[in-house]
């Protein structure tokens, strides 16, 4: 059994005029059988192996969006929003820059960084969303549109016992009393050639990312295929709220993705970030760039 070539760097690659390019917030390790659900440890432990303790380490790659009109972040990191006497518990490994110095570091200003979007606000997806400044978070972005599922924000600020374990409230609230919110319903249209796609299934308000420019496709596929691996249609997370809605979200978006021939971005991947989703035979699969 290989072990996977870890990839600490950041892609850049162009959808038509927008240029993306992903960045690492760090890395974390949950339990491989968590992560596979009904998938069988012999199977999936061929594709990312585990650990003493029955973890996978995966990535958190938020994207820094280049397009002809807005400067945009897709998916914050995990941030400060996890204290770190939990760190252990989830193999959390961020001792680099924090997001903001991450957009700096790609060659871009974070003042002007106009829009940002999340795919869900569970804690290793949202929690950079703000900074923690002088004992009180302070929204990363201050000059930003934050952009999310009106009822994930819901459920993210008012978690029920179902909820709790998945999203920190403290570190997402500075955002409203900022004034930084939109909150929008299903499908639509971010800014121009950024879009929600609305799939349900990993959380009850979870929603793809697209980009789209000059005839080109991208998709940002957040927790509903969060690796490369997970791209076979049984591939499941159980830690998915609803996994018969992920597989429906999957048989929708998987012909459209392979049809538009999308360059495909999985936040979780820790060592293929930007792949293809294409159909083999009746299957579907992950493929590198070509």
């Amino acid at each position: 059994m290989t072990a996977p070539n870890y990839f600490a760097g950041n892609a850049r690659v162009n959808v038509g005029r927008i240029q993306v390019t992903t960045l690492l917030d760090g890395w974390l390790s949950l339990d491989g059988g968590a992560m596979y659900g009904v998938v069988p440890k012999t199977l999936w432990s061929q594709k990312l192996p585990a650990d003493d303790q029955n973890r996978v380490g995966m990535a958190m790659r938020p994207l820094l969006v280049r397009t002809p009109s807005n400067l945009v972040v897709v998916e914050s990191g995990i941030g400060q929003a996890v204290p770190p006497e939990l760190h252990e518990r989830y193999g959390i490994d961020r001792t680099g820059p924090w997001l903001d110095e991450l957009v700096r570091n790609a060659g871009e200003d974070p003042e002007k960084v106009d829009t940002v979007v999340c795919t869900h606000l569970h804690w290793d997806h949202a929690g950079g969303l703000c900074r923690m400044i002088d004992d009180a978070y302070r929204p990363t972005f201050p000059n930003a549109q934050h952009v999310f599922q009106a009822g994930e924000w819901q459920i993210a600020t008012n978690p029920t016992n179902l909820h709790k374990a998945s999203y920190a409230p403290p570190s997402l609230l500075p955002l409203a009393e900022h004034g930084l919110l939109k909150l929008v319903s299903g499908d639509c249209e971010v800014v121009p050639g950024v879009r929600f796609e609305f799939t349900n299934g990993h959380t009850e308000n979870h929603a793809v990312v697209w980009l789209q420019d000059s005839g080109e496709s991208g998709a940002f596929l957040g927790d509903l295929v969060p690796t490369a691996s997970h791209v076979p249609l049984a591939w499941i997370s159980a830690y998915d709220i609803n996994a018969g809605g992920s597989w429906r979200a999957r048989e929708s978006l998987y012909p459209k993705l392979a049809q538009a021939n999308a360059k495909v971005f999985y936040y979780h991947e820790p060592e293929f970030p930007v792949g293809r989703v294409i159909r083999d035979g009746t299957r579907y699969r992950h493929s590198g760039l070509t």
